[in-house]
């Protein structure tokens, strides 16, 4: 599952005291059921233990006070193995309309007994199960004669979200039983579960039924076995008005049947599927409409208005598939692939084998309205869906501490996907940028966590839908694909996957097919495992800095590494023994220039220390480590070789460096000055080169690592001379770039435009400025401005923030009516980022409050793209925590449990944190709300420790960077 911007999760939240009555009352209004038949019985919300306040939230502890608020009694939420799921024959009868919003089910589970037992547990949550209807008996081919089992009791366990029969005579190990139940659900508005959705043609509301199962949410839909290890087949039948169509994840049977007593309905039945775990199941009521490619095979539904927005993803999809079964050697499993935009998504898309769900904007594109990054993104999520129809679907995690191994794989595997249909582009080198800088920031915390995590509660494994998983992930499997070679790698990969098809595997089993490969092909020495690699990057929080002391007398180097983090706490983490990495050491220098051998030259086993005898420099050349930055570590290097570097950097041949290892040099040593391991005046130094720099991926790296220092000094004194010496640096890539858009500019060559401008306007470059202005009123002189919008795609972020941000109340108006009434998603996330560009702050108060407004125009799961758009701007980020801290019930009651959406709310709240004043009332919205932070915990733990290290930056760091800004800007 992949996320719309800069978290992951899924949705978990209370419907009960929203969907009690419905579930009563329509269930006799429609006469489905007759009175007295059901004995309705709720499986409650979870209640978790009520949490001591910590009484002192102040002073050094401040973290470990957030851990205390956070520690939840721990109850085992794992269901008993002793019966587990063969089969599910399941029969839906969704009530898609107003007033209704009910579905009516029943299962029967062919259940397999693998111990002597009187207990069937399964799970059930927000469903009113008929226990009068409930039967148990054994299971034969024939079905004749089968004997029924005498149930007893039948029970909620509602903080495990367990529903428990009990039977009067023992189950026998070996035999099969059949399990019916019938249920009445709700068709609930948070996002998850089998849920409700809507969009408008011409003021009529389209309703839609679809689904969000992982990762604990199939037990709102249909009671069973929700854990992903227990796969079982799946024989699906959905119950339809007859102006709809349904789809799941098989093709349908024959025919649709007629619904007996209900004449406006009818049956649709679904093949059997493959073994599959619950989360992956899903289905679909709509009046969607569909393309497919040329073979039938593969198809992309959406809504009729906007289905010629989805010609990209058809064109690519059945591409990157083809690639992908050729890059594992399996043939992708499925007769069919149904990809679906939906109005109303809270993740950015979700891997359903055979029907991949996405938000509009994460599978629509364009041409002529969306931009570049929104081809990219598109391209990105296709990628990262389908290449889990493997990695997740076929061979999946036993359980959720492992999700890192679907998430990380699917995140590096999309780039080798979108790399196979979109060369020119060079996302591969666009994922040291996007993917590994960009999880530094997060692994640095001391809150962080290992990729690996234990979890059980739904709100644990909520929190690790994160950027340790995917990005992470990710970073780490390059890392391997390169130390391995890709040739081991992929050999290895393939044969895990066909050893474990259709079922579950632990990270263990993959480091043993690796291994194996590896050795086969003498990649790795006979005695090294890539378990004892792997687990100290997977086992461990964070990662190392590898620091280079040079020996300029012989020609070696001592290295030494340590967990860099932004801040050297006092707290608890100091007293623990320092964690050491297996880290694989690639170098270059300026007499080599070799940039392109990533097999490792020298391994740091788990070492403080490594001496290395040649380097193959004089005293005179520069070294680099680290090519391609392939590895998951920072580099430090000692004085000397630092000057040597930035004296290079700073003459004609710079390029002699190679594209991603200049960004590499900008990113760590911004990042390593900012943990003060470095003096930021050489960080600084680093990046004086940069008024002659041209390529994109140093330029992200520099704007990146600047953003913090923009954020940071922005509301102190001197930050004019920083913006002075940004402009400085701005000023040749500015006239390089233009404000314009060609049509035949590569890729990186547009990113690079789009950052560039965005910063030039934000300072008040006159010319950015009065292009961004001039090109807003064009477009409102337009008479159709819906229909004509003379703003080049690619220009339009620029164009529209800047001119509301200068503008006032009439620019922001004419913005929100072209959101309103735009068709194109990737357009409409456009708008919702640039009106919180204004400096109106009423207007920004108002924003906020129509995010949390039912028929407001903003859908709920756009709420957090309201929020971060508004804390983005300087004026707007104390109005988003104010109205955070002010409205958390409310923000609550509206978007539920979401960690998705909280842990966004909170993280963008509170990101530029730097007084002391500020930190205390984060403080205090913490404790207040100690015990309903939910999945939210760890994002107010990082949140905290985050403005703690702002703090202590400004007082360590203010006086050194404006020194040296006012030298460098005379």
């Amino acid at each position: 599952m992949m996320d719309t911007h800069t978290t992951f999760g899924r949705k978990s939240g209370c419907t009960i005291s929203k969907c009690g009555g419905f579930l009563l009352g329509s269930a006799f209004l429609l006469g489905l059921v007759t009175t007295g038949l059901l004995v309705f019985h709720f499986a409650p919300c979870l209640e978790g233990k009520k949490i001591k306040p910590y009484e002192d939230f102040f002073g050094s502890t401040n973290l470990q006070a957030i851990r205390t608020l956070a520690t939840k009694d721990k109850i085992d939420v794992r269901l008993p193995k002793s019966v587990i799921p063969d089969t599910y024959e399941l029969k839906l009868t969704p009530f898609i309309w107003e007033g209704n919003f009910t579905f009516n089910g029943e299962v029967n589970i062919i259940v397999n007994a693998t111990e002597k037992t009187k207990n069937v547990v399964l799970h059930a949550v927000d469903l009113a199960i008929d226990k009068k209807s409930t039967s148990l008996r054994e299971y034969n081919l024939n079905n004749n004669n089968s004997k029924f089992v005498h149930i007893e009791n039948q029970q909620n366990d509602s903080a495990r979200e367990f529903f428990i029969i009990r039977t009067a005579e023992y189950l026998k190990p070996g035999k099969q039983y059949i399990l019916y139940l019938k249920f009445v659900g709700y068709l609930n508005d948070f996002l998850e579960g089998f849920y409700r959705s809507s969009y408008k043609v011409k003021n009529e509301t389209r309703w839609i039924a679809t689904t969000q199962f992982q990762a604990t949410d199939a037990r709102r839909a249909f009671p069973c076995f929700d854990e992903p290890a227990l796969k079982a087949k799946f024989q699906i039948s959905i119950a339809r008005p007859k102006n709809m169509t349904s789809i799941s994840n098989m093709p349908r049977k024959g025919e649709p049947e007629p619904f007996a007593g209900l004449h406006s309905y009818e049956w649709d039945h679904f093949e059997r599927s493959v073994p599959m775990s619950t989360y992956l199941v899903a289905f679909i009521v709509s009046d969607f409409k569909i393309l497919k490619s040329s073979d039938d095979k593969f198809g992309v539904w959406a809504r009729s208005e906007a289905l010629n927005q989805s010609h990209y993803s058809l064109k690519i999809g059945p591409q990157i598939l083809k690639h992908y079964e050729d890059y594992f050697q399996i043939k992708y499993p499925l007769p069919k692939m149904d990809m679906v935009a939906l109005p109303d998504f809270g993740a950015g898309a979700m891997e359903n084998w055979g029907l991949i769900t996405y938000r509009e904007t994460a599978m629509l594109y364009q041409e002529g309205v969306s931009t570049s990054s929104n081809q990219l993104r598109v391209a990105a999520v296709v990628g990262h869906e389908l290449a889990h129809q493997w990695f997740g679907n076929l061979v999946t995690p036993s359980w959720w501490s492992d999700l890192w191994l679907n998430e990380g794989f699917a995140s590096y595997v999309e780039y080798i996907g979108i790399d196979s249909v979109e060369p020119e582009w060079k996302v591969l080198e666009q994922f040291v940028v996007d993917e590994v800088h960009n999880v530094f920031a997060l692994d640095a915390l001391e809150s962080s966590h290992p990729i690996s995590i234990q979890v059980g509660h739904p709100d644990e494994i909520d929190e690790i839908f994160d950027r340790i998983s995917y990005a992470k992930g990710a970073s780490i499997i390059r890392m391997m694909d390169h130390f391995l070679t890709t040739e081991v790698f992929k050999q290895g990969l393939s044969n895990y996957l066909k050893e474990k098809a259709y079922q579950s595997a632990e990270q263990d089993d993959l480091w043993a097919a690796l291994t194996k490969q590896a050795h086969k092909d003498k990649a790795l020495d006979q005695d090294v495992t890539v378990k004892q690699i792997m687990d100290t990057w997977t086992l461990q929080t964070g990662f190392p800095v590898v620091t280079v002391t040079r020996d300029y007398k012989n020609g070696g180097a001592s290295l030494t590494q340590e967990r860099f983090m932004l801040q050297n706490s006092t707290s608890s983490i100091s007293s623990k023994p320092m964690p050491l990495w297996w880290i694989p050491i690639t170098y270059t220098s300026e007499q080599k220039l070799d940039f392109y051998k990533t097999r490792p030259s020298y391994w740091m086993k788990a070492e403080k220390s490594l001496s290395v005898n040649e380097l193959e420099a004089s005293p005179s050349q520069w070294v680099i480590l680290n090519i391609q930055q392939t590895g998951y570590y920072r580099v430090n290097y000692d004085k000397e070789n630092w000057q040597l570097l930035i004296k290079n950097l700073n003459r004609a041949n710079f390029k002699d460096i190679s594209t991603i290892n200049r960004a590499q040099l900008i990113d760590d040593a911004l990042n390593l000055a900012r943990a003060g391991k470095l003096n930021y005046s050489t960080a600084l130094d680093v990046t004086s080169y940069l008024a002659h720099e041209t390529e994109y991926l140093p330029w992200k790296a520099a704007l990146t690592g600047m953003g913090y220092l923009n954020g940071m000094l922005i509301k102190f004194q001197g930050y004019d001379k920083f913006r002075v010496y940004a402009l400085k640096l701005l000023d040749n890539i500015y006239k390089q770039t233009g404000f314009k858009d060609s049509y035949d500019d590569p890729q990186l060559t547009v990113f690079t435009r789009i950052n560039v401008l965005n910063w030039a306007c934000a300072f008040g470059h006159e010319d950015c400025v009065r292009n961004a202005v001039k090109q807003f009123i064009n477009w409102r002189n337009e008479p159709n401005p819906d229909e004509n919008n003379p703003i080049s795609p690619n220009l339009k972020s620029v164009v529209y923030c800047t001119a509301i941000r200068v503008g006032g109340q009439s620019e922001w108006e004419f913005a929100w009516q072209r959101y309103v009434a735009s068709n194109v998603g990737t357009e409409r996330d456009l708008l919702l980022g640039a009106l919180g560009c204004t400096r109106e702050t009423w207007l920004l108060s108002r924003y906020l409050d129509w995010a949390i407004t039912d028929n407001s125009g903003i859908r709920k799961q756009d709420v957090t793209r309201v929020f971060g758009s508004v804390a983005n701007n300087i004026i707007g980020q104390p109005l988003a925590f104010n109205y955070m801290r002010n409205k958390w019930s409310e923000i609550r009651k509206y978007i539920g449990r979401s960690l998705t959406s909280i842990g966004s709310i909170v993280k963008a709240a509170t990101k530029n944190i730097n007084t002391k004043y500020e930190l205390k009332d984060l403080l205090d919205f913490a404790n207040e709300h100690a015990e309903d932070l939910g999945g939210a915990t760890r994002s107010v733990q990082q949140s905290v420790e985050q403005a703690e290290a702002n703090l202590r930056w400004i007082e360590q760091n203010h006086d050194t960077i404006r020194a040296w800004l006012n030298r460098n800007t005379a």
